[in-house]
């Protein structure tokens, strides 16, 4: 199952050119690039609002673009979310919600997946159903949007940057929404973004862009948890990971974080045992002992193997680790001194002390 293809449009100056791609249809693919570099161009041709696009497009084994031949918009079974809200000004936030009800007169004959309480829930838009659009805020909008595109029954849903336009308060406020939508819905999403905190939150896997075309695609470890990665480019290398809340120390302030087979231990957060976080780790904040220590400030002590060992300056060394058996990775950055010291290698176990955690937020 995947959406698969090679789409050519030409606009002025601007030429969009994807080469063959195939997107596996599961979780969230952010699509990613500088501004101008076709992400929105590219979603438009996806969902069938360019005219002038050719080339080849399936979804899930049904031709959607054969050279100039399009499938029509209406029948791809696909909810879309702009930049900007769209709402109707003359409908109260409920009616705005039905309306995606009865987009598809296929809804008539065809299963109902995602029902109306359901999105209500997930977005939190029960005290807004009987309010004008014009008193939402900029959030409460998009988060109208949103819901209004789910309602639609789509098989896969594209969002358009849909923060863009959103100041930092309402970015931060419809944040936990969209995570709580990636863990919930059982429909794939592709994510339009310039923003490395947005795909570090909410990504699966990243689709890279740059002057309209596609120029890779990784899975969101592999995209964040190496050097040069265009997500943070001239910025230190991090590690990010999923973990799970196992519980709360209230009498230190901290939280017990479980990744995979071990523990991290962060400042408390404000979330109920069992929900899932992204934690970063920066590469220079793990150093590495060769046993772990009777005694020490450093909370977070992890059994790792070194997988490999790259220069990134004249002076740097990055540590690529494997934290016991477990898939999910962790960077170090030591000096070559250290690493000629300590002489370093592939397959050698160490201790790695964690002294700063932070969660994605």
């Amino acid at each position: 199952m995947s959406l698969k293809g090679s789409l050519t449009l030409k606009r002025d100056c601007f030429c969009l050119e994807t080469g063959g791609f195939e997107l596996p249809l599961k979780g969230v693919t952010a699509i990613f690039g500088r501004s101008g570099s076709g992400k929105t161009t590219l979603l438009r041709c996806l969902a069938g609002l360019e005219n002038d696009v050719i080339g080849q497009l399936s979804f899930n084994g049904q031709v959607w673009l054969k050279e100039k031949e399009q499938f029509p918009v209406h029948k791809r079974k696909l909810g879309y979310v702009f930049q900007e809200a769209n709402l109707f000004q003359h409908l109260t936030v409920e009616q705005n919600l039905w309306y995606g009800f009865k987009r598809y007169k296929w809804l008539i004959k065809g299963k109902v997946t995602i029902h109306f309480k359901q999105v209500v829930a997930w977005l939190s838009l029960e005290p807004l159903l009987q309010r004008s659009p014009n008193t939402l805020s900029g959030g409460e909008r998009q988060r109208v949007a949103i819901g209004r595109a789910l309602l639609s029954q789509p098989k896969i849903l594209l969002m358009d940057e849909p923060m863009a336009s959103l100041d930092l308060y309402a970015k931060r406020e419809i944040m936990p929404y969209l995570e709580r939508l990636r863990d919930e819905l059982a429909i794939p999403m592709l994510y339009v973004t310039h923003s490395p905190d947005e795909v570090a939150r909410l990504a699966d896997s990243v689709l890279f862009m740059e002057q309209g075309r596609i120029t890779h695609f990784e899975a969101i470890e592999e995209a964040l948890n190496h050097v040069g990665t265009p997500l943070y480019q001239g910025e230190n290398p991090r590690a990010v990971l999923n973990a799970e809340i196992e519980y709360h120390d209230r009498e230190d302030g901290l939280t017990c974080l479980k990744v995979g087979q071990e523990s991290l231990w962060v400042p408390e957060i404000s979330k109920q045992k069992g929900e899932r976080v992204r934690v970063v780790v920066s590469a220079q904040h793990v150093s590495l002992l060769a046993d772990k220590p009777e005694k020490c400030s450093v909370l977070n002590h992890l059994h790792v193997t070194i997988k490999s060992i790259e220069a990134v300056s004249d002076y740097g060394i990055l540590v690529h680790l494997r934290v016991a058996n477990e898939e999910w990775p962790l960077l170090a950055k030591i000096t070559k001194r250290s690493h000629r010291i300590l002489n370093l290698k592939e397959g050698q176990q160490w201790i790695a002390a964690i002294k700063s955690v932070s969660i994605l937020n």
